[in-house]
């Protein structure tokens, strides 16, 4: 039977393989083409994501595309992920968590912000 994975599993995987391609691409010559940002590749689009465990979801590339899809799209702060919040969320391990970040965000129409200890939220 295949392996039933989560968008942040293999969001996951994605990235770690990028980064063991770009590692091992690092000692070899620099070629002409140059591989997109997410933030880039995204810009001034939003790709819907449906998953039957978190529903809609809207991944966008930055604030300014946030807002264009609640207007646009009609979707909810909560729904959308910015590249640098999707980046946020591939870090964290435990699906649990993640799958509570994602009941706040969407219950609070929240933004999934960097914290650290000691800091004030702004």
């Amino acid at each position: 039977m295949a392996e039933t994975m989560t968008y942040v599993e293999i969001a996951r995987r994605v990235i770690e393989k990028r980064s063991a391609e770009q590692a091992g691409s690092a000692s070899q010559p620099a070629t002409d083409t140059q591989q997109a940002t997410l933030e880039e590749s995204l810009r001034d689009r939003a790709i819907e994501l449906w998953s039957t465990a978190a529903g809609r979801l809207f991944l966008v590339a930055d604030e300014t595309d946030a807002r264009l899809a609640v207007e646009r799209l009609g979707a909810r702060r909560g729904e959308i992920y910015t590249a640098a919040e999707a980046r946020r969320i591939v870090a964290v391990k435990d699906p649990s968590v993640v799958a509570e970040i994602h009941d706040w965000k969407r219950r609070f129409d929240g933004v999934v912000r960097e914290f650290r200890a000691g800091e004030r939220p702004k």
